[in-house]
């Protein structure tokens, strides 16, 4: 009977397209059945190969064509399925691997999150995920993205992923990643949708390291980034904080320029 209630539960959520679950959601499925007996049922199904626990109480489908003891869910899907019935999204390096913008290869995945996580390192399958919390008037600028043939996961849009790089160089590389992605998203860019990200985002910094780049690169000057310099307000802040604070002022941009100028264009022309 257990192997048999064991398939019902794999055809049941299969049958619509969901390969991840909880235990919560199992119950809500068979509400005939007994909570903890299903809890021991799903454990059994971790241990016989037909599901993986992606964290406490989250489980995933494994394909009947797959071999349990290597198995691993793609990335994308594996962040979905830690932030089940939670308000997330992939952003900042992941973000810009799914907008095509980078080369990077990293072993850690970006997932910004509207409730704070605890911890904010999870590894699973070898792969670190590290969770990033943003303040409510910070969690805007996402949209679904298919992760592959049947689901779907939230991602930050280009213009938000670049607007968060600009203010968190740290979670992509740093100052000379973010100009990268400038530069080559350069005729992708919605710029009234930038613009209005900027402002909504509320960082003097970040609209600050943008404003130079653009201006370093060469990028096409709107009056949108004429309106943005007269908003930058006083003070000075660091080209990129995971650099140490030395450098030149630069008035202009209310900037430490921490990292060289001449090496930020080398590197983002070579790549071009």
């Amino acid at each position: 009977m257990r192997i048999q209630l064991s398939w019902h539960i794999l055809k049941r959520f299969s049958c619509k397209n969901l390969y991840g679950f909880t235990h919560l959601d199992v119950v809500r499925e068979f509400p005939e059945k007994n909570p903890a007996y299903l809890a021991s049922l799903l454990t059994a199904m971790v241990g016989a190969g037909m599901l993986c626990r992606i964290s406490r109480n989250k489980y995933h489908i494994i394909p009947l064509n797959a071999d349990p003891e290597i198995y691993v869910p793609d990335a994308y899907q594996v962040v979905k399925y830690l932030m089940l019935n939670e308000a997330y999204y992939i952003g900042y390096a992941s973000a810009l691997k799914i907008h095509g913008l980078t080369h990077m290869c990293s072993q850690r995945d970006y997932v910004v999150t509207k409730k704070q996580k605890k911890p904010a390192i999870t590894i699973f399958g070898g792969r670190k995920y590290q969770f990033v919390h943003h303040q409510t008037n910070r969690f805007f600028g996402y949209s679904s993205i298919w992760i592959n043939q049947f689901e779907q996961a939230m991602a930050s849009d280009l213009e938000k992923t670049i607007v968060d790089m600009a203010t968190n160089p740290c979670f992509c590389g740093g100052i000379v990643e973010l100009g990268h992605a400038l530069f080559q998203a350069r005729d992708r860019i919605e710029h009234d949708k930038l613009f209005y990200y900027f402002a909504r985002n509320m960082s003097i910094s970040a609209k600050r390291r943008y404003l130079f780049l653009t201006d370093l690169l060469g990028l096409k000057w709107k009056a949108g980034h004429d309106r943005m310099m007269g908003e930058s307000g006083p003070g000075f802040f660091v080209l990129d904080p995971g650099e140490p604070n030395r450098g030149e002022k630069r008035s202009k941009f209310g900037l430490w320029i921490n990292v060289d100028p001449t090496h930020i264009r080398k590197k983002v022309f070579q790549r071009w």
